[in-house]
Order: C-alpha cells, then sequence, then structure tokens
C-alpha cells in the first residue's frame, strides 16, 4: 500500500507511553472515582486527575500511596504496563499518518508499537482520492479488506471493483494502485509484511 516515492509525514496522533493511563485503568477497573480515590490517599482530586493525564509526576511515595488504594502494588503495575505495552495498543495509541503529495488518503497504523514482521493499518480514501496515476511497487505482500465505501483497484494491470466484504491479496512487488470512484470515504482494513511505514 505505501508508495516507496512518498515519505509518511509526521505522525499526528503520537501515543503516550505514561503510567497515568494505567492508574486510570486500575481505578476504573474497581469502580473508583476520583473522589473515592482521593478519600482512600488524602490526595485532591484535581492532583490525581492530573497524574491519571501524565501532567503530574508523582514522587515514588506518592505513587506507592495511590497503588495501595487501588489494591495493587507497583511491580504488578509496572508489569501490566510493559505488557499492555508490547501487547495492546488502544484507539488513543493509533498513529495516523499522511504521505506528502498523496490527498485524501490517510493511514492509521493499528500496531505502531508492534515492532515485528506484520503491520496493520486502516486506510481511509477520500471520494475521488487515489494513490496517483503510476502504480507502484515494493517489497513483501498485503492483505485488503474494504469494511465501507468502494474502491477501484488495479494489480497488475486488472481493474478490481471493490464493494464492503471483498478482500484483495497479492504479492507487493506486482503493481499495484487505488482509486474511490465513489461519492462516501472507503474504508479498508489493510496488513502487509514486512512493515512499509
Amino acid at each position: 500500500m505505501p508508495t516507496d516515492d512518498h515519505p509518511p509525514a509526521s505522525p499526528s496522533n503520537p501515543r503516550n507511553d505514561g503510567i497515568g493511563q494505567h492508574l486510570r485503568r486500575e481505578r476504573l477497573d474497581r469502580g473508583f472515582t476520583l473522589e473515592t480515590l482521593a478519600e482512600r490517599t488524602g490526595l485532591s482530586r484535581s492532583y490525581l486527575s492530573n497524574v491519571e493525564r501524565d501532567v503530574n509526576s508523582p514522587t515514588i511515595n506518592t505513587l506507592r500511596t495511590i497503588v495501595e488504594a487501588l489494591g495493587t502494588t507497583l511491580s504488578r503495575l509496572f508489569q501490566a504496563a510493559d505488557r499492555e505495552q508490547r501487547v495492546l495498543t488502544r484507539p488513543d495509541q493509533r498513529v495516523e499518518l499522511t504521505r506528502a503529495g498523496v490527498e485524501g488518503v490517510t493511514y492509521t497504523l493499528l500496531n505502531p508499537k508492534h515492532g515485528g514482521r506484520l503491520e496493520m493499518m486502516m486506510l481511509e480514501v477520500a471520494p475521488g482520492a487515489s494513490s496517483g496515476d503510476n502504480p507502484h511497487t515494493h517489497a513483501g505482500e498485503e492483505v485488503g479488506l474494504l469494511v465501507s465505501g468502494e474502491l477501484d483497484y488495479w494489480v497488475d494491470g486488472v481493474h478490481f471493483h471493490l464493494r464492503p466484504g471483498d478482500c484483495v491479496s497479492f504479492e507487493s512487488t506486482t503493481p499495484h494502485r487505488y482509486r474511490n470512484p465513489g461519492e462516501v470515504p472507503a474504508v479498508c482494513i489493510w496488513s502487509e509484511t514486512p512493515p512499509g511505514f
């Protein structure tokens, strides 16, 4: 899917790997409000809110107070955080990219933290937008599923009109390009190996 001749722009939604999100998740998993946690720790609601949003960085002693009030430990919290950072990507941790010279096409990396051999992305193509008139090639293999809208796809010069639920798969060394002929955005889930971003 990505083209070699158009370098990606900077991510517009960089992820946040701070400890605050993990504290918040622990609190919500226990059904605690910020007020409840404030009562249990003796810390103010606004301070705890800032900690969860990674605005304030608590001291180790304060962090211990918070995790004890949550019924967990620092080691379990950091183990869970490390495991999650390696395995799970939340919607707010996705990375959105566009390519210079390609209007109306947005790539959202669904597994930006994975670091493995397989890349998953959501591709959104605005009405009339395309990857360009010239087919492109690169090393690897890709599979794409059209979720909504419609998409014209050319693989090695052969034209395919995709409707929701249709799936294409091909060697990326085969010349390919796409265009949205419809009146609504085309949304696809795309996978490729090796990663193109």
